[in-house]
């Protein structure tokens, strides 16, 4: 195993040991907590060639559905400045930033990448200016635990579903994961109440969300 791929294995492992202090700490606490954590155990993944990531994941008994679709509740992806807003990307003053806007719209689009499959993946882009942006974010994590802030950190969005009654050429589609879902829907006192268990995942190895 090269040096490189050495470190992101060991930072990997870190990782790993830090996140579970803390969900432990948050397990034994009597207030409701949500833990944040500022990377993933998958962003590794976006430095290293496929084959050396395969080659790790399948050493050390890993799989990208345990690390990317079960570990986390959510993942919120902030897009680099360098993609959208680049008159705001700067690396003075910055003590790890180095890359250029180039290289480092390149390095976000291989993280993006990397968590492409998880359950519940929002992206924040630079649509907006960075306020609009953190509020876009807390907005979508409040949805996500299931918290009403009715319209205050709303920008005129609204949800819409679609019927797709066709699929173009696959070869004109943007990256994309498959996967398997199944939905064991569970008996409440409301008939107006549902209640389900749903797992998601591939190749055999599913989580439940």
């Amino acid at each position: 195993m090269e040096q490189a791929d050495r470190f992101q294995q060991n930072l990997i492992k870190t990782m790993m040991q830090i996140e579970q202090t803390y969900f432990d700490l948050a397990e034994m606490s009597n207030a409701n907590c949500i833990v944040i954590c500022d990377r993933g155990v998958m962003d590794p993944s976006a430095y290293m060639p496929r084959e050396a990531w395969e080659k790790l994941i399948s050493k050390e008994k890993w799989n990208n559905v345990d690390l990317r679709d079960s570990r986390y509740g959510q993942v919120i992806h902030m897009t680099t400045a360098a993609k959208g807003a680049i008159e705001f990307y700067t690396t003075e003053e910055h003590v790890v930033r180095h890359e250029g806007p180039e290289l480092a719209c390149e390095l976000d689009d291989k993280v993006a990448q990397a968590w492409v499959g998880h359950p519940y993946y929002d992206v924040i882009d630079n649509s907006t200016d960075f306020n609009a942006k953190c509020m876009r974010m807390m907005a979508a994590v409040c949805r996500r635990i299931g918290v009403d802030v009715a319209d205050r950190l709303e920008l005129n969005s609204k949800k819409h579903k679609y019927l797709v009654k066709s699929i173009s050429d696959q070869d004109s589609w943007p990256p994309y994961k498959e996967f398997e879902v199944i939905h064991n829907y569970l008996v409440t006192p409301d008939p107006k109440m549902q209640a389900r268990v749903r797992k998601r995942g591939r190749d055999g190895k599913l989580g439940c969300h």
